[in-house]
C-alpha cells in the first residue's frame, strides 16, 4: 500500500506577496496552490493508495471564500481521481470555543465522497485500492482533552487488524521534536506529547504535522515522521528543504522516503562593509551580483560600521535587485560607539520575534515561568 503524507499548508500566508495581475490573487497564495497541486500530481502519478493531511490547512481559523474555495476544489481533485483523503484537524484549523465548527468541517457537512475528516481520537478504517487501511487519529485538541488522549490511543491499538495496514495520523507537538521559525507563529501548547505513545508495534508508520521541519522521530517499528510544511513561511525556514512523504507499506514492512516540492525559495545577503571602505555601494553591488536572485523572496541584511563617511546609493541598491521575485527588505545595521547586544552575540534585528521577546525578558531576568506565560501570549496576538 503506497501513501502521500503531508500537511501544514497554512493557505493564506500573504506576507511577502504582491498582487498577480492575470488573476487578482495575491502571488504568494497561488504559491501555496501551486505547491499543493504538485503534491496532488504527484499523488495521481505516484498511483497512491490514500492523500494523508496532517492538519493546519489555513493560516487562520477564518479563511476568506477563495482560500477556502482554492483548497476545496484541490481536496476534491484528489478525491475524483479515485485516492481517499484523510484530514486531521490542526490548531490552525480548531476554534477558540468548543462547539464552533472548524475550518475542514464542511467536508464532513456535505459527505463528500473519499474524504474523510477526524476532529477527535478516533479509529477509521479506510477503503482504498489496495484493500483497507486502518487510520488511528489524534487530531489537535483543547489542552483539558490531552489528558485522556493516551488511554484512548491504547484502547485503539489493541482494536487494530494486524492482518491490516496500520497507521496513526496526528497533529501533535512530541517530545524531542524541533522546532523552526514557526514557534512564533504556533498556537501555544503546553501539553507536548511523548514520543512512547506513538510507537505502538501494531502501527505500520506514524504521520505527523504540525512542526514545518521535516524530520524523523523515529526510524522503524512504526516510522515516527513529520513531513514539515511543504511551502516555506518566512526566512526562518529558509534553509529547510520543504516537501511531503512516500510511503509504502508492504507485509507489515514500512519504506519510506521525501520528495522535494517546488517551493518559494528565500535568500538572505548579509554584507558588513567595513570603516575605510571607500566605494561601499560598490561592494554591496558585487555581493548581490554573486547571487542568484531570480524567483526568490530576497533580503538584505547591511551591517555598516559607525566610522563609515560615505553614502550608500539605495538606488542602485534597489536596481540590483529587481530580478527578484520580491525584495523582503534592505537592513540597515548602523553599528553604534556602544551596542548593547543581548546574550553577547546574536543580534535583535537577526531574531524571530518570540526569540528577541525571550532575549529581552531574560535580560530583564523574569523567571522562566513568567517567561513561558508571557511568550504564550504574545505567540497568540502573533497569530491573530
Amino acid at each position: 500500500m503506497k501513501l502521500l503524507h503531508t500537511g501544514d499548508l497554512h493557505v493564506g500566508m500573504t506576507n511577502y506577496s504582491k498582487l498577480d495581475p492575470e488573476t487578482g490573487l495575491e502571488s504568494r497564495l497561488i504559491d501555496f496552490f501551486n505547491t499543493f497541486d504538485f503534491m496532488i500530481d504527484t499523488a495521481i502519478s505516484e498511483k497512491v493508495d490514500a492523500f494523508i493531511f496532517a492538519g493546519d490547512a489555513y493560516k487562520t481559523r477564518d479563511p476568506s471564500p477563495t482560500q477556502q474555495r482554492g483548497f476545496g476544489e484541490r481536496i476534491k481533485r484528489i478525491a475524483k481521481a479515485g485516492i481517499p483523503v484523510v484530514m486531521v484537524v490542526g490548531n490552525h484549523d480548531t476554534p477558540n470555543a468548543e462547539g464552533k465548527a472548524n475550518t475542514l468541517d464542511i467536508y464532513s457537512a456535505l459527505e463528500i465522497d473519499n474524504v474523510w475528516v477526524s476532529r477527535k481520537p478516533e479509529l477509521l478504517t479506510i477503503p482504498t485500492k489496495s484493500g483497507n487501511l486502518q487510520v488511528v487519529t489524534a487530531p489537535w485538541l483543547h489542552r483539558q482533552e490531552f489528558k485522556d488522549l493516551g488511554d484512548k490511543l491504547s484502547i485503539f491499538y489493541e482494536k487494530l487488524d494486524k492482518s491490516l495496514p496500520a497507521i496513526l495520523v496526528g497533529h501533535l507537538e512530541v517530545e524531542g521534536s524541533s522546532f523552526g521559525s514557526e514557534k512564533g507563529l504556533a498556537i501555544v501548547n503546553d501539553n507536548t506529547i511523548p514520543l512512547s505513545l506513538l510507537t505502538n508495534r501494531n502501527l505500520d508508520y506514524v504521520a505527523l504535522g504540525h512542526i514545518h521541519k521535516y524530520q524523523i522521530l523515529n526510524p522503524q517499528n512504526p516510522p515516527v515522521v513529520y513531513a514539515g510544511s511543504p511551502e516555506r513561511i518566512d526566512f526562518g525556514e529558509e534553509k529547510e528543504e520543504k516537501g511531503a512523504v512516500i510511503i509504502n507499506i508492504e507485509n507489515k514492512k514500512t519504506d519510506f522516503h521525501f520528495i522535494p516540492t517546488p517551493a518559494r525559495k528565500f535568500l538572505t545577503i548579509s554584507i558588513k562593509l567595513q570603516a575605510e571602505d571607500p566605494e561601499p555601494t560598490e561592494t554591496i553591488l558585487k555581493e548581490i551580483n554573486k547571487h542568484e536572485l531570480e524567483e526568490k523572496i530576497v533580503r538584505i541584511l547591511i551591517d555598516i560600521p559607525a566610522g563609515l563617511n560615505k553614502d550608500i546609493e539605495m538606488d542602485k541598491v534597489k536596481k540590483a535587485l529587481s530580478s527578484a521575485f520580491y525584495i523582503a527588505g534592505v537592513s540597515r545595521n548602523v553599528e553604534r560607539a556602544e551596542r548593547q547586544i543581548l546574550d553577547g552575540q546574536e543580534e535583535v534585528e537577526r531574531l524571530t520575534p518570540i526569540e528577541a521577546l525571550h532575549k529581552y525578558f531574560q535580560s530583564r531576568k523574569y523567571s522562566e515561568d513568567k517567561i513561558k506565560e508571557l511568550e504564550k501570549y504574545a505567540a497568540q496576538l502573533l497569530e491573530n
